[in-house]
């Protein structure tokens, strides 16, 4: 659902879109989500000055301090607590100029009873409230913010579900604004599902900066915010979070500095243009300067308010886990992701497993999701029900060779969406039709050569 709305003859355009801000550091060589690299920060520079409230509806401004006419009513996430750093890598002034860099958090949904007063599975956004450092000249500021309804954090994901372009926004020192979205610019963001009952949720939506100022040799870069142990004392690490505060789901955050947004993690992802610094970044060996329950260093999130009215939206939620795998012979489990788009017209979705060395597999799907431990002794676990199709045609059972991966794309011909295979004859996509995926392949058992198969993904297909 790629809307994109914009206005013409304004300093400010809106798309509804949102891309990925960094911080001021040194290159850094590729790695792993698992293992992320240090990012450097700089100290917010002065007094940090309210820049208004933009209106998208009708391109103006409103200079009163506090305004918030047409806001929400309802917060949704709330990564408001401030480090006092700001952080301009990726972005303008530091490495990698021109990169995206995306963060992630948690909106949730009627399902989650963990939080009894979510009572809604989509949001109508209709504000973003953020802070800024631009040390360029003055009006030369902006930003691209790009929004994923399901993000795998620490990830590049290049297909948002929103885009909202911010230009010729004040610069030469550090500043917050509201962007009010309503009349026109609003956008839908799924709930995160039943999963946030865990102490370990797989959903998360994501959240992007980019920066598009006309200057980029100075500084610019969003404020850091966000500490589970500065906004809630309670907090447990490696228990429940008792973050998301400051929401219309969550009591009231414990530090009058603010809120930690809900299930933010302690990275994020920069997705360098030219390829050789794209990794999963963390800040540290930077100390708040709040009195809250500190001194903690700050997290690796950017500060952002996010707000919505209490209306239900229509949405496409981009592809989610639903079943987990369990561990391969070599130790590790074995996993399918889903990339491009589950819009049928734009006819563009890779399923790609990762594997086993040197094993052969093939994809299964069904329009029925189930669950049934180890069957006919394989090791890992079927998530699959009803009528079950079987990418077994030509070219599509493959071997993962020695990179341990297994992909069929729909862009050269390997799968198609008129085409989806099921045990009674395939079907073609249609909006709204759910279609789950796994990956079927060989592996050694306690026993001998045996079988497994990777995480269950689901993906409700669009126009």
């Amino acid at each position: 659902m790629n809307h994109i709305a914009r206005l013409s003859a304004s300093t400010l355009a809106i798309t509804l879109a949102f891309a990925a801000s960094t911080a001021e550091g040194s290159p850094a060589q590729e790695g792993s989500a698992t293992t992320p690299l240090q990012l450097d920060a700089q100290k917010i520079k002065g007094a940090v000055r309210d820049a208004g409230v933009y209106h998208i509806a009708t391109g103006t401004w409103t200079r009163t301090p506090g305004a918030t006419a047409n806001f929400g009513p309802d917060i949704i996430y709330n990564n408001s607590y401030s480090s006092s750093y700001f952080s301009p890598a990726g972005l303008a002034g530091g490495f990698s100029p021109g990169a995206k860099l995306i963060d992630e958090g948690a909106l949730p949904t009627s399902l989650n009873s963990n939080y009894p007063n979510a009572n809604r599975d989509s949001y109508s956004v209709n504000c973003i409230e953020l802070g800024y450092c631009d040390l360029g000249f003055p009006g030369t500021g902006g930003w691209e913010l790009t929004f994923y309804s399901d993000y795998e954090p620490c990830t590049f994901d290049p297909n948002p579900d929103a885009t909202v372009t911010i230009g010729g926004l004040p610069a030469g020192g550090c500043w917050t604004i509201a962007v009010d979205l309503s009349g026109g610019g609003e956008f839908c963001l799924a709930g995160d599902g039943g999963d946030l009952s865990s102490a370990s949720p797989t959903r998360f939506f994501g959240w992007g900066v980019e920066y598009i100022g006309t200057d980029g040799t100075a500084p610019a870069g969003l404020f850091l915010a966000g500490n589970p142990a500065a906004t809630d004392p309670t907090f447990i690490p490696g228990g429940l979070p008792t973050d998301g505060t400051g929401t219309y789901y969550g009591p009231a955050s414990l530090c009058s500095s603010g809120s930690t947004g809900l299930y933010t993690q302690d990275f994020l992802w920069l997705e360098d243009p030219a390829g050789t610094s794209s990794n999963c970044y963390f800040f540290g060996s930077y100390i708040n300067n709040t009195s809250c329950v500190g001194p903690f260093r700050p997290y690796s999130s950017y500060q952002i308010e996010i707000q919505a009215d209490t209306s239900i939206c229509a949405t496409s939620p981009g592809p989610f886990e639903y079943c987990q795998s369990n561990p391969s012979s070599i130790g590790t489990n074995s996993t399918i992701e889903i990339t491009g788009s589950a819009s049928i017209a734009a006819n563009n979705m890779t399923l790609t497993a990762t594997l086993p060395p040197n094993t052969f597999g093939f994809f299964i799907t069904s329009q029925t999701q189930g669950f049934v431990a180890n069957p006919g002794g394989s090791v890992g676990n079927i998530c699959l029900a009803g009528d079950l199709g079987r990418f077994v045609g030509p070219g599509q059972v493959k071997n993962s060779f020695a990179n341990g991966e297994i992909s069929l794309s729909t862009a050269v011909g390997e799968w198609s969406l008129s085409s989806i295979p099921a045990g009674m004859g395939p079907y073609a996509a249609v909006a709204g039709l759910e279609t789950n995926f796994q990956l079927w392949h060989r592996d050694i058992t306690p026993t001998g050569l045996g079988s497994n198969f990777t995480n269950g993904y689901s993906v409700t297909w669009m126009d």
